[in-house]
């Protein structure tokens, strides 16, 4: 949907915007105003309101009566059914690996490397795309875009309390070891070996995340 002004569509804040809740440079809480958009973007504010109302139907944002829009904030059990969509998926993908494309493939070699590679001082924008660019990666071997959309959302869910952590960096940087552990199973043809190594790690996520939201008062 195109704006009537020169600037970018409605699609494309939705995607910035959306990017800066999974960094954390708008965390969990903060407000997000429609009028600084549209003049960042060079926008309407209808057009900048559009396309907060498309994020909060994604479920990124509350909005509040008078007072505008807001990066949620995500309780116990919400984060709890985030981690079972990302069963389905995740798990999914791996028992359907077979069946991915090389370049799919490649997708998720690149991110591991990226991972193992990174400095041990790596800012939170910076180790969370490398963690996450691997479950990108997972679900993008079934070779949907559909369901890689929804993930982006699903993962930026998440990331509101990934943001919270006091040493972001450090929260996502010892997962890459499992994420090799993983990749090796999956290119060997182990896809049963793989899925049990994959639901360790998203238990162990869980697990860590559970504690987290607790700590910064989300144990509702």
């Amino acid at each position: 949907m195109p704006d009537s002004v020169h600037g970018c569509t409605s699609e494309a804040i939705v995607s910035r915007v959306r990017t800066r809740i999974t960094t954390g440079e708008y965390p969990a809480g903060s407000p997000i105003r429609d009028g600084a958009l549209a003049k960042e973007f060079n926008v309407s504010r209808n057009t900048a309101r559009e396309s907060l109302s498309l994020l909060r139907h994604a479920g990124l944002l509350v909005q509040e009566p008078n007072r505008g829009f807001f990066v949620r904030t995500f309780g116990i059990e919400e984060l709890k059914d985030l981690y079972r969509a990302r069963r389905v998926f995740e798990i999914r993908a791996v028992q359907e690996s077979q069946d991915a494309t090389a370049e799919a493939l490649a997708r998720v070699e690149a991110s591991v490397v990226r991972a193992e590679t990174a400095p041990a001082d790596e800012g939170w924008a910076d180790a969370v795309e490398h963690s996450m660019s691997f479950h990108r990666a997972i679900v993008g071997l079934l070779g949907s875009p559909l369901l890689d959309e929804f993930y982006l959302n699903l993962l930026a869910r998440l990331s509101t309390t990934f943001s919270r952590s006091a040493e972001p960096g450090k929260y996502h940087s010892h997962w890459a070891n499992p994420h090799r552990d993983i990749l090796d199973r999956i290119t060997s043809g182990d896809r049963h070996g793989a899925e049990g190594l994959l639901r360790i790690h998203l238990d162990d996520s869980e697990a860590s995340t559970l504690d987290l939201a607790r700590s910064v008062g989300e144990g509702y």
